[in-house]
Order: C-alpha cells, then structure tokens, then sequence
C-alpha cells in the first residue's frame, strides 16, 4: 500500500490538516480577539505549506528537482487552497453562522481531496528525461 502514491497522499493529507488545524486553532483561540479569522487563515496556509512540502515533495510524490521552483508550484497549489479556504470560511461563519473553528474543520475535510488533482497533475507532474546523446563510431 505504500507503493500507492493515493495512499500516501491520503497520510500527507490528513497529517497537513491535523498541522493546519492545530495551528489555526492555537493562533485563533490565542489572537481571534484581535484579528480575523481571514487574516488567521492567511497565516496558517503559509506556515502549514512550509512545513508539509518536504512531506509532499519526498514521501508522497517523489520528486526530484531544484526545491525552490518545486516550493513555488506547491504552493499555486496551496493558494487555491487558501482562496477555497477563504470562501468557504466566511460562507460558513458569516452566511450559515458556523462557529468559527467548525466552519474551519469542514472546510479542511474537503480541501485534499481537490489539491490531490492539482498536485499530481501540475506541481509533481514527471517531467521526460532527456535521451543520452548518441555515441558516433
């Protein structure tokens, strides 16, 4: 099963969302007084993407390449994320009245499974190696 990229995507997932989770729930119980649940969002994304790319990058899809251009797709990806996060927060709290850290578990849920797509497609995608020159005699 650990040969099965899905399956370790599934892992990555679920560990990127309990590291999301946590973190927006410290910062939120900790600053929410004094900022928005949006800005705290914000906040997160960056620091959960930094922390799980290595996880992405090695563990799950096995990429191989300058880090830095490899960070940056990832984290177009995790944009979306964040945009999705963003509208689905504040449709949550502000037109459904979801406390905040409920609406913020619901969104997190969904979130993988539409980053799986964009990640094996665009920023793990395998790139064709170029042929060995050929030899003359």
């Amino acid at each position: 099963m650990a040969d099965d990229r899905r399956v370790r995507y599934v892992a990555a997932g679920g560990l990127s969302s309990a590291i999301y989770y946590a973190a927006f729930s410290a910062l939120w119980l900790a600053a929410g007084h004094l900022v928005s649940y949006l800005l705290v969002a914000v906040v997160t994304n960056v620091f959960t993407a930094l922390a799980t790319y290595p996880v992405y990058r090695v563990g799950v899809f096995r990429a191989e390449g300058p880090w830095v251009s490899g960070f940056l797709r990832f984290y177009a990806v995790c944009l979306w994320s964040l945009l999705f996060i963003l509208g689905g927060l504040w449709l949550l709290v502000e037109a459904a009245g979801l406390p905040v850290l409920l609406a913020q578990a619901v969104v997190i849920v969904v979130g993988p499974l539409i980053n799986y797509q964009m990640g094996r497609r665009w920023a793990f995608r395998a790139r064709p190696r170029p042929a060995a020159p050929a030899v003359r005699p």
